[in-house]
């Protein structure tokens, strides 16, 4: 049987397809090192011990949770932990659960009910819309949680006053909150708030903890923050996800150096400003449109022309239309982004 290969076009640099382009950071692979020693299997080892006192200081006292794989693992199970099987999950229609995760939430016997999204956030209003069409309904799917990204598939960042409403209004029908923060880290570093003021403090019921965006070798976690998820809720979920790891202590490692240390906030700022110096070098180029960055995506409009050219070059993905019918590129810095990577792409587009 011949098996066909995907390969990487010729002159493409796929640096800004995305922040899982980059490679883990030296901290974290230092960190890999140090845990590859004979240890206790399943978690019962020294590095997942500091990993649940990390959670406890970085989350506030009595949050607690498991390193996982990747981030569609922690997705499906934080949303496992806050619903039940034949029920629904209100989400935004660009969430990366609804639009690039398969049919893992199917497999999960979770209906996903897509909102209209406003610069890629979910609104109260579209909450109690579905609350209110569906709650005792019994020909509909039961809403048991509400879940939304932080940052978002748009590249934008819920402000905490944001957070706060739509948190609010979760709760007072009764439902829970996930949070898919495949790039918290970014959105913190952003917001200039600390891991618990950015989730906890705001009412977040529980959270997908993305490492592997941030420079990480592929681990991420899910932390309950409050008693709305049961006690006990997560173990056997975890397992039968397939997301318990042998060798745990590998993936703790890399979360304690991440969230242990300042690392997950300076690899984000970095992003962060790297973005905000792209955003501003593309608004410098004719026939270029671009929104300053909330994180570490840039949203950039431009004509077919430029997006050719790009391609030329780069791996770039097209992210829908502006409203003058403007092709929209994603272009995505990470914490291995340098002002010469930028400054590169930059002179290929204003040729």
């Amino acid at each position: 049987m011949k098996h066909s290969r995907r390969f990487r076009l010729p002159g493409t640099d796929p640096h800004f397809a995305s922040d899982n382009i980059s490679g883990a950071h030296p901290e974290i692979m230092a960190a890999v090192m140090e845990a590859n020693t004979d240890t206790p299997a399943y978690g019962g080892d020294q590095f997942t011990d500091d990993f649940h006192e990390m959670l406890d200081t970085q989350f506030g006292t009595g949050a607690y949770g498991f390193p996982v794989f990747n981030g569609t693992g922690a997705n499906i199970v934080a949303l496992q932990a806050v619903s039940h099987p034949h029920s629904s999950v209100i989400c935004t229609d660009t969430a990366h659960v609804y639009t690039s995760e398969s049919s893992a939430p199917i497999r999960a016997g979770l209906s996903l009910k897509p909102q209209p999204h406003i610069d890629g956030k979910l609104q109260p209003a579209d909450i109690a819309k579905v609350v209110a069409a569906d709650l005792g309904n019994p020909q509909a799917t039961q809403p048991t949680a509400v879940t939304i990204s932080q940052v978002t598939e748009m590249g934008t960042v819920y402000t905490p006053e944001e957070l706060t409403a739509i948190c609010n209004a979760v709760h007072d029908v009764g439902l829970a909150i996930h949070m898919d923060g495949a790039r918290l880290s970014q959105a913190a570093a952003a917001l200039g708030l600390d891991l618990h003021g950015a989730t906890t403090a705001l009412g977040v019921d529980i959270v997908s903890l993305g490492a592997t965006k941030n420079g990480g070798l592929g681990a991420d976690a899910v932390v309950v923050l409050s008693n709305r998820v049961p006690e006990d809720t997560l173990a056997p979920i975890i397992k039968y996800t397939t997301q318990l790891a042998s060798k745990t202590s590998f993936l703790s490692a890399q979360l304690n150096a991440m969230f242990g240390t300042s690392l997950w906030h300076r690899n984000a700022t970095t992003a962060n400003q790297a973005a905000m110096r792209l955003a501003q070098g593309l608004a410098d180029i004719a026939g270029v449109e671009v929104q300053p960055p909330d994180a570490n995506t840039v949203l950039a409009a431009m004509p077919d022309e430029l997006v050719a050219r790009l391609r030329e070059h780069y791996v770039a993905h097209l992210w829908g239309h502006n409203a003058a019918g403007l092709p929209i590129v994603r272009l995505v810095c990470s914490w291995a982004t340098t002002e010469h990577k930028v400054d590169e792409l930059l002179k290929v587009l204003a040729g």
